[in-house]
């Protein structure tokens, strides 16, 4: 039982030191969900296949693979 409870304790103390950078990252995301417009995301990264990946990683925009 003392296996259990050290296992819990780690993955708590490892939630709270990453959470302020979810929250960080959650804000992020938003910020970028309000300003970004998606049709112009869409139009820059949604022709060929080289060229979209590359952009996105120079622009440093995260995209489902």
């Amino acid at each position: 039982m003392n296996f259990i409870a050290n296992i819990l304790t780690a993955s708590w103390d490892l939630l709270v030191d990453s959470s302020v950078y979810i929250i960080f990252g959650l804000i992020v995301a938003g910020l970028l969900r309000i300003f970004l417009n998606p049709i112009s995301v869409a139009k820059h990264l949604g022709q060929g296949r080289f060229v979209s990946v590359l952009k996105a990683s120079i622009l440093g925009i995260p995209i489902p693979l």
